[in-house]
């Protein structure tokens, strides 16, 4: 082991100490929150949490349990909340800004007297879930499922289907970019702004010429987010004759054409 190797394994350990259970090499970066108020939080195998730039939040509060599989990530700034349980799958990969909470409103620093309704949240094996998704009380996700970025779950979502929209809802079967595209419109501009650091995504008709970092350099980061968006290639040229974000969904749509062995594409 490496002295930076020595040195992430014990910040990891400190870290997480009020865990009642973390399995083997588990990898914390940056600075998070853990906090147990009289519940119990269990980790398993290799779990990796970011909190670098923004800090994450783990609480498992009076009796709660907040228990996360093997080789779970979860990307920086996530607020993961149990006052009666969340569970999170073995494989479940989670991108930044993750809002997990199992009850309409919690307290904090240990305030025990405000739970209200509690409903469990499962999340299961393998799954995928995007940038600034939110998960409500009562809410199960299936095995494999992914969660397109900026989605609001309220719903239980099936296994294996991709989902997404601010009222979450089955897009197609997980894995085929084409089931992706539905949400195009939605979904760029929470892209462009979490490309560009905006203060919130802009309206369909903001002119991008009037967006500070609209630039070459800009459109070449935007397009390599949307295309791990989406899972299929798309490219700066896609986008440097846009002129409004509406443009933008339907440069999405005319690459969604081009996409090899589908109907579509050649």
């Amino acid at each position: 082991m490496t002295v930076q190797e020595r040195i992430v394994a014990a910040r990891t350990s400190r870290w997480l100490r009020a865990c009642a259970r973390v399995g083997d090499a588990p990898r914390v970066y940056g600075r998070p929150s853990v906090d147990v108020y009289g519940g119990t939080i269990r980790i398993g195998n290799r779990f990796s949490l970011s909190s670098r730039p923004v800090a994450s939040h783990l609480v498992a509060g009076p009796g709660a349990l907040l228990d996360i599989g093997d080789d779970v990530w979860l990307g920086h700034g996530a607020a993961v909340a149990a006052f009666e349980r969340v569970e999170i799958g073995s494989g479940t990969q989670i991108g930044p800004f993750l809002i997990v909470m199992d009850t309409n409103f919690h307290g904090g620093s240990g305030d025990q007297s405000v739970q209200h309704d509690c409903r469990p949240i499962v999340i299961g094996r393998n799954c995928r879930i995007g940038t600034r998704v939110t998960i409500t009380r009562g809410v199960t996700i299936g095995d494999g499922a992914e969660i397109l970025a900026g989605s609001v779950v309220t719903s239980s979502i099936p296994d294996n289907v991709c989902a997404g929209g601010a009222r979450a809802r089955v897009l197609g079967p997980a894995g085929d970019p084409l089931t992706r595209w539905d949400s195009a419109s939605a979904l760029a501009p929470i892209v462009l702004a979490e490309t560009l650091n905006l203060p919130a995504p802009p309206g369909a008709d903001l002119v991008l010429a009037d967006v500070g970092g609209w630039n070459e350099a800009g459109i070449e980061r935007f397009a390599a987010a949307m295309a791990q968006t989406f899972g299929a290639a798309l490219h700066a040229s896609d986008f440097a004759a846009c002129r409004t974000i509406a443009d933008v969904a339907t440069a999405a749509e005319a690459a969604r054409m081009r996409i090899p062995g589908t109907s579509y594409g050649s």
